[in-house]
């Protein structure tokens, strides 16, 4: 690896010159929140060599650094000799416009779905209608006296009727302006309000929510379709407090859509299952009952009847091995969950584990 060199002299070879302006282009990309191919263009370079540059495979021509001098105003000097720090990467004008530009794509009000997280693992039976949760999130500018525009957002959590979102939704649409947004929900929302901020990396989005003291949470959702007007939604992550009798971590799957989801309910309960299938109990008890009839039935079809117990048992062991699986597999996916079961498995890990030491 190249190491930086404090007095400005430049490395000792092409190959550790090379990775020192990879690991600079990379710094200067992250500080101005752009891509490679955004960089690219900027610099009227082929996509490939850029890549080429990035990954410390080739080192540019001098007309690169002149335009990249150009365009943010570097020290050729410092970005040929020394690992840059953010600060040194260089801001002009055509990055404040193409960062707010970014960040104004994802402004807006969105619906959220998720699951309910207020059951204890392995005792959640609910079924896609009773265990999807629905909210609404709102990502605005807010300007500040900082140089650089804060991003915040505000959202409404843990609403179970999908008609009242949407109606929520409709709601903060008229209302247009993001002060007014945000007003309605602290009035409106108190006990189900929370308020945060909104940033973005080269690779993903992040929403920091907080709900009085009570709870934080953090979503992280990919930056999937940025080269588009408006972002549209996608799945991510959050990790958060549990409602219900007993508050605890968890974290599971998030979905986020501008616009109402045509789908029905089970179709967004497989989605958020990152395509898992789902569990009916109706047709599976349905198909249990039917197997147990014809394994007891006194005059049923023939090969039936010419089982012995033994293999009716068996088979019985089998139809609800699979029963029992399915329904561990629904709701294994859903959230994971940290109870106080689990902390007092880990503290007796941990010292047993001390033991062990001494």
């Amino acid at each position: 690896m190249p190491t930086n060199e404090p007095n400005g002299r430049p490395p000792e070879n092409s190959q550790d010159l090379a990775m020192v302006i990879a690991q600079n282009l990379k710094k200067l990309m992250t500080e101005n929140n752009i891509t490679q191919k955004d960089l690219a263009k900027q610099l009227d370079v082929a996509q490939a060599s850029m890549t080429e540059y990035c990954k410390g495979r080739r080192v540019p021509n001098v007309e690169f650094f002149v335009s990249l001098k150009n365009q943010y105003d570097i020290s050729i000097d410092d970005f040929l000799t020394r690992s840059i720090t953010p600060s040194s990467a260089g801001r002009n004008v055509n990055y404040d416009e193409h960062r707010l530009q970014t960040y104004h794509k994802y402004c807006g009000s969105y619906f959220m779905y998720y699951f309910d997280t207020s059951k204890y693992k392995g005792r959640n039976n609910l079924q896609p209608p009773e265990a999807l949760l629905y909210g609404i999130l709102h990502i605005y500018p807010n300007q500040t006296s900082l140089a650089a525009p804060e991003f915040s957002c505000a959202a409404i959590l843990g609403i179970k009727s999908r008609e009242e979102v949407v109606l929520i939704k409709k709601k903060l649409d008229s209302l247009g302006d993001s002060a007014d947004i945000v007003d309605y929900i602290a009035r409106g929302y108190a006990s189900a309000a929370y308020f945060g901020n909104f940033e973005l990396s080269l690779e993903h989005a992040f929403v920091s929510l907080r709900h009085a003291n009570m709870d934080k949470a953090l979503a992280i959702f990919h930056r999937v379709d940025n080269n588009k007007p408006n972002y549209t939604g996608g799945i991510g992550t959050i990790n958060s407090i549990s409602k219900g009798r007993r508050r605890m971590p968890v974290i599971q799957y998030l979905g986020l859509a501008r616009h109402p989801l045509s789908m029905s309910v089970e179709e967004i309960h497989n989605c958020l299952l990152l395509g898992h299938p789902t569990y009916r109990v109706d047709v599976e008890a349905k198909k249990m009952l039917d197997d147990f009839n014809k394994l007891n039935a006194e005059s049923g079809v023939a090969a039936m009847n010419g089982f012995s117990e033994h293999q009716k048992d068996l088979m019985i062991h089998s139809i609800l091995e699979r029963s029992v699986k399915k329904s561990l597999e629904r709701n294994m996916f859903r959230y994971g969950k940290i109870s106080d079961s689990d902390d007092d498995d880990w503290y007796h890990a941990i010292k047993a584990a001390y033991r062990l030491d001494d």
